[in-house]
């Protein structure tokens, strides 16, 4: 495999200017050496098992300059992403806007449907489009709606994976996503112990969130996610890693670009799209 050096802020159209409204404090400042810091975490499997990755980008709605640098980047290193859209978010223009920066026919793109408008309707509790707190007849028809609307757009390439907006959803509304025949749902926990048996569906599970995270202190959190980074790459089983371009600072661009880089070229990782994980099983 050659080692072709990762691409530049500037070749993905980001300026030095560029700053996201929203962002966790573990992208905000660059800490000395990171880079350093990161291949050293980077170890991976001392068997020499290469890990299998997959990355699921959130929250896709239109495109702009963060949601085409991510594309670029992806494209640049040749890994697949899953781009979970927001139905109710899309427009005639929306779409075309996300076609220009990853075009339809580019096998690249695991579209596929998250919720329907990305609202939270629990009245109380942790948020869910998806809640208990729902009417199963009002999720049916939320979901429908939302299917009817990705299929109209995506056609023969919308996946049939469901990424609940939160990460969250009840046993109900899986009996829900199995009746309009979705094949597997991503979410970042494992399906619950009282899981009925012959639900159909399998969780596409995302194992680290890179840009929602919480942590106030930025410092401390980025020595977390290099422990993360570190544990997760002697893992056998699919590693799902999530991700929010609307959050990317410019060092969060940087962090990402090093990280494919690595996985790449240091782990010689094997890169999954959504459509790998439904069509095969790996190693678990």
């Amino acid at each position: 495999m050659i080692d072709v050096p990762p691409p530049t802020l500037e070749d993905l159209g980001l300026t030095k200017h560029y700053r996201p409204r929203h962002r966790s404090a573990v992208w905000e400042l660059p800490p000395w050496e990171w880079r350093v810091q990161l291949a050293a975490a980077m170890k991976g499997d001392p068997g020499n098992h290469p890990p299998n990755l997959f990355f699921r980008a959130d929250d896709i709605g239109a495109g702009g300059r963060a949601f085409e640098a991510l594309c670029q980047l992806f494209r640049h290193h040749n890994i697949p992403l899953a781009l979970a859209v927001v139905p109710a978010w899309l427009t005639d223009i929306r779409a075309n806007q996300l076609f220009a920066a990853a075009p339809l026919e580019e096998p690249l793109w695991g579209w596929h449907q998250h919720g329907w408008r990305h609202v939270n309707c629990q009245r109380t509790g942790e948020k869910s489009e998806f809640g208990e707190q729902r009417p199963a007849e009002k999720q049916l028809r939320d979901i429908s709606m939302g299917m009817e609307k990705m299929t109209e757009i995506f056609g023969e390439r919308l996946v049939p994976v469901f990424t609940p907006p939160w990460n969250r959803l009840p046993i109900a509304t899986l009996r829900i996503l199995q009746e309009l025949n979705f094949k597997a749902v991503s979410m970042t926990k494992p399906f619950p112990s009282t899981i009925i048996p012959g639900i159909g569906l399998r969780n596409l599970r995302i194992q680290l969130d890179l840009h929602t995270r919480k942590a106030k202190d930025g410092s401390t959190d980025f020595l977390n996610l290099l422990n993360e980074l570190s544990n997760l790459a002697t893992k056998k089983e699919p590693i799902g890693i999530m991700l929010h371009h609307q959050r990317m600072t410019l060092f969060a661009f940087e962090f990402l670009n090093e990280l494919l880089h690595l996985f790449k070229h240091k782990l010689r990782a094997r890169f999954l799209s959504f459509a790998d994980l439904l069509e095969n099983e790996y190693d678990k």
